[in-house]
């Protein structure tokens, strides 16, 4: 499914992990249009950027990707421990930066496997 509405690029936040947050703010939406945008909620998508009308090449394009995409739920697992450990970083309230704690847990891990090699 794909929907197509106006938007403006209202802010562009950096995160923790290196990605980054994007803010839009829409004009008024029809029930419809709200219920549509609405179906997207917990997945991936595909986000395009266009002061203008879309070419047939990237409309192409985009049908072309959403077949790739993946739901937000089949994270891969490093993904999932990685989004783990930093909320284990939030609740532990360390001075450590993510960064430094994230290296100190995975060479724990990394240690306990090891012990078990022969």
């Amino acid at each position: 499914m794909n929907i197509t509405i106006p938007a403006g690029l209202e802010a562009i936040a950096t995160r923790a992990d290196g990605s980054l947050k994007l803010t839009f703010g829409t004009p008024e939406l029809t029930s419809t249009k709200c219920a549509d945008l609405f179906s997207y909620r917990r997945k991936e998508v595909l986000l395009l950027l266009s002061t203008g009308d879309l070419s047939t090449d990237q409309v192409q394009a985009i049908e072309s990707t959403t077949k790739e995409l993946k739901s937000v739920k089949n994270k891969s697992h490093s993904q999932r421990l990685r989004e783990v450990l930093y909320r284990l970083h939030e609740q532990d309230n360390t001075m450590l930066s993510f960064a430094e704690y994230y290296s100190q847990k995975m060479e724990n891990l990394i240690e306990m496997v090891k012990e078990r090699l022969e």
